[in-house]
Formats: C-alpha cells, structure tokens, sequence
C-alpha cells in the first residue's frame, strides 16, 4: 500500500507533457474548440464569441502540456490565450508577419528545445504571381477578384520566415506575451537574383516533427522539386536546410495554383506525404499525391511514389499509428493503406466531401474542414477510427458543431509527433496476462502503470498484468520520453471466455464402410454453441491443433475411424476461445430404393414433371424427425444444397434423389427416391371424318390413332352412349367423338374425332351465257348441299374442278356434273348452248346448207318461234325449231343472196334479234 501511495503522488506531482499542445484550436471565422482530457470535445466558438482569427486557409495554434492556450495565428496576427493581438504581431498596424490566411498552412508554432517561455512562429507566404511579375518591387494594382494591397497581400512575395514570441514579455496592450523578433528569412530556393524562383520564394506547405534522441524539431517545407528541412535545437534556428531533391517537378509556371495542398510528416517520423491542388507542365494538369520516407535522425527525404494523379489534391493526413493515410480532393476524402502491398492499389473513397484540410486531433481522430456545403459550414466532419479499413473508419458527417464560429479550407497543423507517443496491448481474454508496451518517438526512460482496475502500480517499462475478469478498463502511463514526460491512456477491453459443450454427430453410410464418411462438421455448431450466434467454431484432429489454431479441419471431412473424436475450438471475434469435443459417429445402414412415378405433363412431353418429395412416404420415420432432400448421396452426406419442394427432375424419364431423415442432429437414415416419369400415350392429332346424310345405313370406323405400340398396350373409353371400349368404333350419325386411350401405368391422353355431316349435291339451277363469242355455263347449288363438291362437263368420270364455273363452252347440247367428295354420290343435268349462225350456203353441197339455230330441240326450246325477214321487213319465213330449218327459198324460188333479219322468241323472257347473210 506504502508503493501504491507513493506512485500516486509522483504522477500527481511531477510535471507531465500530455500532448496538451493540440488541445485548443482556432481557425476559419471565429471558430474554435477544445480537446479535454477525457476525449471529449468542446466547442469555444459560442455566443458571445471571442475568438479573433478570420482565415480561409492558414493558422496555428498551441497550448502549454496541460491544454492551456498560449498563442494562435493566421501566419500574419499572433493573438495571446486572452484573444488580445500581441502588439508586435499585428498586419494592420504594420507590425505583422510574412505569412498569408490564403496560404495552405500560413504557419506553424514550434516550441523552442530549451527555453519554455520562447516559441517560434515559420510563416509561408501565398506566392502570388502577380507580385512576381514586378518582382523586385511591390505590386500595387488590384487582386482581381480579391482585393487591393495591403488588404489582400503586402505586395511581395516573402516567402518562409520565423518570428519569435517570448510568453515571459507582456505587450503593450497587455498581451501575454509578445513578438520579439519578426520575419527572419530562410532561403528555400535558388538565389539567383535574374532568375525565377527567387520571385516566388516558397510554396504553400510548411510541417514539423520532433527529432529523436532529443535533437530538437524538423521544420520542413517544398518548393517545386526540393524538400528543405530546418533543424531547431537548444541553440535555435539552423538557416542551413538539408535539402533533398526527388520528383515530381512541380512548376513555378502554375504558381500560384500549383503551390497549394498540405504537407505532413507521420506520427512516428518515418514518413512525409505531400498533396499537390494542381501540376501545370508536369504528368498531369490537375494534381497528385506523394508519400516519400523521412530519417528522422538526418532530415533526409527519400524513396518518392505516387500514390494518387491526375486528381487535385488538397489535405493529407496520416492515423496515429501510421497505418493509414488520408487524402481530400476535388472528389472527396480517400483511405490508403500503408501496411498494404499496394498502397496505391488500396485506395479506398470513404466521403463525397469535397477539397479542404485534414487534421488529426489529440483524441487520435481526424478531423476535416468544410467549405461550401450550403449549410454545414459551421461543422467539422470526424473520422471516428482512423485505423480501420475503409468505410469501417466511420467517416461521420458534421460531426462537431462550431455554433458562432464559421470553417472554411484550413485547420491548424501540429507537431505530428506529439501524437506518435501510444500503449500497446496484447491479450485481452479473461484470464489470459495481458502485455503492454509504449511506441514513442524516441528512447522509453521510465514508465509508471495504472492498469484501471485498482491493483497496484507497475513502473516496468514493459509490464504485464491478469485483470480479475470481463470489462473496459482505462489504462493511464506517464512515461519519460528523454527526459521528457507524456501522460497517455488507452481503453482495454478485457473479453470473457465462450462458453461451449461436448457434442456428437451421428452420420448415416449408403454403403457397408463405416469409415471416410464424409460429416458435415457445421452441423454440430448449435449444440457446441448452446445456440450463441456470436461463437465462430473451428474443428481439429488434436487438441493443441485447436488452441495453436493450426491445420483446422475442412467443414467436409471424411472419418478416420469408427467412433472419432475431434476438437472444436469455439471463440468470439475478439479471439477469446476454448476447446471442446466432437465425437464422430457412423450409423451403417442400406436401404432400398423408393419408387415415386408420376406421368408425363400433357402438352411438354419431355420426360420432366414435377415432384411433391413429402407425398413418398418413407417408413420408419420418428415423429419428430425431420426429411430433406438432395440430389446425390454426397448432398446429402454433407447436407448442403436440399432441394425444394415441390422439386422438377433434371433427368429426364428417371432420375435418383435422396432422402435424409434428421433426428436431434443425429442422421437416421438416407432412402434413395427413385422418380420416374412414365410416358404418356403417343396418338395421332385430332381430326375430322364425315357421314353422309343421304346415306343413313352407311357407318365409317373412328380409330385412336396409335403412333407407336399395338393396340393390346391400351384400354380405350370412348365418349358414346353407352361408353365403348373397344379400339374402334364404327357411326353414322354427325357429332364430337373422343377416345381417353390409357397405358398400363395409368397415363392417358385423349384424341378427339369431330364427325361432320356431308350429302350428295341438289343442282338449283345452271345459268348459261350464250350466244357470246364465250359462252359460259355457272352451276349453282341448293342451300341443303352441304358437300364438299367438284363439277365436270360432260365427262361423268372426271377430271372434276373445284370450281362451279366453265367457260368458253361450245354450242350444243352438254350435261354438267356435281360429285361429292366425300363419297355421297353424284348428280348431273342436261343443259342446251345456243348459237345462231351469221351465214348459210343453199347451194346443195350438203354443207351448211340451211339455216337454224344450233341448241333447240324436242327438249330445250321446243316452242320457240324463229322468223326471217328481207330488209324492208316482210316476213319471209316461220321457222320450225324443231325441223331443219330454213332453206334460203321463197315461195319455193330461191331467194337472192343478201342479208336477211331474224326473230327469236325462245320463251317469254327471251328474245333475240339480229342478221345473217345469205351467200350463194
């Protein structure tokens, strides 16, 4: 107790660094907060708000060890921990210093090594273009669209310079502290006064580091392709950089866009990072970003690689720890991956936000600035855990609220090594010793421990500790760093052990073999687990397999023998974990195959049908088994990949499953399931056959049309009353017949017959054009022939047409033909053409020797009246139809050869006139 008492009042009393120098920051307009000591977050910029600094970029802060303010600053006004501007640091009043609030990082507070009153403030200037266009005079005209000198600029371009504040002066004003001495020069480019860099002088980027075994702080900057790194010791500011030169080139012919973008140096030192906004003449016209290595102990810049092109880059931070780096563009903010084999290759986007700083914070956070976000201006963004991998950093949006106070592109840049001093711990299950060690920049003199858990203080450097059980506890070390003392904590989160039990499986053999069965050791993780859904379980042959975690065994494992026992290793994700058994057990049993068969699905035919699985009943099932299905024996051994139900075989015709009957995890048995689809009736298609209706003691035979097989292989129902079932059936009446043909496993299908009505043709009438020159002749039918007919002329025996009409028909007598097709008879009927000759020759040569019309007879215009006229009309003679007609004489003297006119009366509708010529 006398120990503990005694440690106690030694990290009371003695006089700690506790990286309280990033404790306040200040920036933007007016806005301001503060890290506490329990990692909370304060916001200063509150109602009414008096915080001083109006930047859009640049500015600086720092606070004694404990987070007590002493200074900031926008690289031209230096105000005290009261917000009252130091005198000799004061732009308006012509006091100012050479930095520039549209610098990227305008400024940076270095504590001198050995004076704790002194501080220097490094300045960057803005090098703008247009004052090195007058170079070396001041410019006067107008920063269009920025403003006129001196508000916007001082006319030069002045480069990097230090000032010195004393904190032990008190100003005129009654500032703590005050500036005395200002604006002396460091040259960070090549002096020759007729050339061009001497102009710009400086880019925008200024960092720092400390220098191990206590040396002091690097300060170091970029210009176009060199690094210039200052070293501050115990005896000042060394005005002679070490320079490195390393690609890329970024021009003075961009400047000043291509100036701008953060510069950083890791926490651990090892490591600086650089992000171009813009590379005119270069690879690219837009920007990159580079990672180089640092010697922390020579100040040499090393080992170049791009790591982003051909995208404007502004911010650049690196995690605590140096796991990760950090990079806002014009697109958003990126994670890299510094432990990766690819860096560049890992680049991840974490946030939409668009180009501004980043900042890590003394709570080992990273901050972001926002600009030009509408309305969350008034906000940081965080992210929460740095160290994580990609959107597992959690990047949180508006995150810090600056009340009054306004962000914009800047943040206040830090020693990054202040952050670089950190516990490590190892173990963290209950009951294992958990180990702890610091990483600092520099050599661990001495250490005291306070694990969190009231035990004892440990004042190893590298100590170990067993806390009592499961819970958070808060690690505090205060550490001598050489010679210099840092206070730290860190979170440990002790994790209880699993809980696990013994288990078995049981497996199920389709052969005689009870060995190199494969188990599906997955199977057994709810009864190992108790049914804890947080346990990950890993199996191995031995015991110290499962605690070295070593050769674990695939989720597919065959046995090695009958019982078996394995090793599970049940842990949470935290590592924690315990071992317990598995015994492996075969259960060797054959069965036969069931038999399910379903017929063929009308209209696909394709030998697969669908199965209802549960509809086979399997024998011997306990009633609280459970059944499912798989599509190999391997399936179901492994109990991967069931099948649905109802389940479409892939086999077509006949195909095997299987049957797993499950039992409290136990496997009862596997029952192969043979399905079979059996194949229905293959029949011709429907069709259609007629009866004649003029025929009634006529029958024809309807058939079911088998393709294949002989017709003993199927019963037959046919649709009559009463039912037939013979293969045949013989009708004469019309109507819709089908015939269900069935096979002998039961599958049927149906082939339907439709019997149309037919009769032999009933001729309505026969319309004769004649006397044309084409002479046609039109059957026509009777409503109540309902045949299917062809027609011929004259010739009983065909040929037929379909057609009723004939054309071109020669004068005379001819008789016209209707058959029906279908085989219910034909009919016919006589019909007369008739034609009137233009001329006759009387002259007795026994060839055309009279004159008559050609197609009366006895039966066709029998009482038809023919006369013959001279032209002036007299009558001449009566012609009898009948007869032979008229023999040219008159009065028994023959009549002269002339043209004589006729008169026709065929019938009531019909009569015909016209002339012939009479030759002799």
């Amino acid at each position: 107790m006398r120990l503990r008492i005694l440690l106690l009042f030694l990290l009371l009393s003695i006089s700690c660094f506790p990286q309280g120098e990033a404790s306040n920051w200040f920036f933007g307009n007016g806005a301001g907060i503060r890290f506490n000591s329990d990692n909370t977050v304060t916001t200063l910029s509150t109602f009414p708000n008096p915080i001083r600094i109006v930047t859009d970029e640049g500015c600086s802060s720092f606070s004694d060890p404990d987070g007590n303010l002493l200074l900031y600053t926008d690289g031209r006004n230096v105000w005290d921990r009261n917000h009252i501007i130091m005198p000799n640091g004061d732009y308006n009043a012509g006091t100012g210093l050479f930095g520039d609030p549209s610098s990227t990082q305008s400024g940076i507070i270095i504590p001198n090594p050995a004076n704790p009153n002194l501080y220097y403030i490094f300045t960057v200037d803005e090098p703008h273009h247009q004052n090195a266009a007058v170079y070396p005079n001041q410019f006067s005209g107008i920063y269009d669209p920025e403003g006129t000198v001196p508000d916007a600029d001082d006319g030069f371009n002045n480069g990097l310079n230090y000032s010195v504040v004393d904190m032990s002066v008190t100003g005129a004003n009654g500032s703590i502290g005050n500036v005395t001495t200002r604006n002396i020069h460091l040259v960070t480019y090549n002096p020759d006064p007729s050339g061009e860099e001497i102009k710009y002088k400086c880019s925008e980027k200024i960092t720092a580091v400390r220098i191990r075994n206590g040396g002091g702080y690097w300060v170091i900057t970029h210009f176009i392709d060199k690094f210039y790194a200052f070293k501050i010791d115990a005896s000042g500011v060394s005005t002679t950089p070490v320079v490195s030169q390393l690609n890329p080139v970024i021009p003075i012919s961009g400047y000043r866009r291509n100036s701008i973008g953060q510069i950083k140096v890791s926490p651990n030192g090892k490591k600086i990072a650089v992000a171009h906004a813009q590379i005119i003449g270069g690879t690219s016209s837009r920007g990159a970003l580079y990672l180089y290595d640092f010697d922390n102990s020579t100040g040499i810049v090393s080992n170049g690689q791009a790591i982003v092109t051909d995208n404007s880059c502004y911010g650049v931070e690196f995690s605590a720890e140096t796991k990760k780096l950090y990079v806002s563009t014009e697109n958003g903010v990126m994670q890299f991956n510094l432990e990766a084999a690819s860096i560049t290759g890992s680049g991840q986007s974490i946030s939409r936000r668009g180009t501004s700083a980043l900042q890590l914070g003394p709570d080992k956070k990273i901050y972001k600035a926002n600009i030009n976000t509408q309305f969350e201006d008034t906000f940081l963004d965080v992210i929460n855990n740095p160290e994580e991998d990609g959107i597992a950093c959690n990047y949180q949006n508006a995150a810090i609220n600056l009340e009054e106070g306004t962000s914009r592109f800047g943040l206040p840049p830090f020693i990054t090594s202040l952050f670089n001093t950190n516990i490590l711990a190892k173990n963290f299950c209950e009951g294992e010793t958990t180990s702890f060690e610091i990483t600092a920049n520099g050599l661990v003199q001495s250490a005291i421990w306070d694990f969190g858990d009231g035990s004892l203080f440990s004042n190893a450097i590298v100590p170990s500790h067993v806390y009592p059980g499961p819970g958070n506890y808060t690690v505090r070390a205060t550490i001598v760093v050489e010679g210099m003392t840092i206070r730290t904590t860190k979170n440990v989160q002790i994790n209880p052990l699993p809980v696990a039990f013994p288990s078995t499986l049981i497996q199920c053999s389709q052969t005689a073999s009870d060995t190199n069965i494969f188990f599906k050791l997955s199977e057994a993780t709810q009864s190992i687990t108790g049914g804890n859904a947080n346990l990950n379980v890993t199996f191995f042959l031995s015991e110290q397999n499962a605690i070295d975690n070593i050769n674990p065994l695939p989720n597919a494992y065959p046995n090695i023998s009958n019982p078996q026992r394995i090793f599970a290793r049940v842990s949470y994700a935290s590592g924690c974990f315990v071992t317990t058994t598995l015994d492996l057990s075969v259960n060797v049993g054959i069965h036969a195959p069931l038999l399910f068969e379903k017929c063929d699905e009308l209209n696909s035919e394709d030998g697969i049908s669908d199965f209802t699985l549960t509809d086979v009943a399997i024998p011997g099932i306990p009633a609280t088994a459970t059944t499912l299905y798989y599509v190999s024996i391997d399936d179901a051994l492994l109990e991967q990949n069931p099948l649905t139900v109802p389940y479409r075989n892939t086999v077509r015709d006949r195909q095997t499953v299987y049957a797993r009957i499950e039992n409290n995890n136990e496997c009862n048995g596997i029952f192969p399931i043979n399905l079979v689809v059996n194949p229905l009736p293959q029949l011709q298609t429907d069709a259609t056959d007629y009866v004649c209706t003029n025929l009634p003691n006529r029958y024809i035979t309807l058939n079911p049309g088998l393709l294949q097989g002989t017709i003993n292989d199927y019963t037959y129902e046919w649709s009559t009353t009463p039912i037939q079932t013979t293969p045949t059936i013989r009708v004469n009446q019309a109507g819709i017949y089908t015939v269900k043909v069935t096979t002998s496993k039961g599958c049927s299908k149906t082939r339907t017959i439709t019997v149309l009505p037919s009769n032999n043709a009933t001729i309505a009438d026969v319309v004769i054009v004649d006397l044309v020159q084409n002479n046609t002749v039109t059957v026509l039918l009777s409503p109540e022939s309902i045949g299917n007919y062809v027609y011929s002329l004259d010739q009983p025996d065909g040929p037929f047409q379909d057609s009723n009409h004939f054309e071109n028909v020669a004068p005379g007598f001819h008789t016209v033909y209707v058959y029906d097709t279908r085989g219910c008879g034909i009919v016919k009927k006589d019909i007369s053409v008739l034609y009137i000759p233009n001329y006759f020759t009387p002259n007795g040569d026994g060839y055309n020797d009279t004159w008559n019309i050609i197609g009366i007879n006895s039966l066709f215009y029998s009482s038809a009246k023919i006369y013959v006229f001279d032209r002036f009309g007299k009558l001449l003679a009566d012609v009898d139809p009948r007869g032979a007609g008229w023999d040219g004489n008159y009065n028994r003297h023959p009549a002269l050869s002339t043209d004589y006119w006729y008169l026709v009366i065929l019938n009531k509708e019909r009569t015909v006139r016209g002339h012939f010529s009479l030759k002799r």
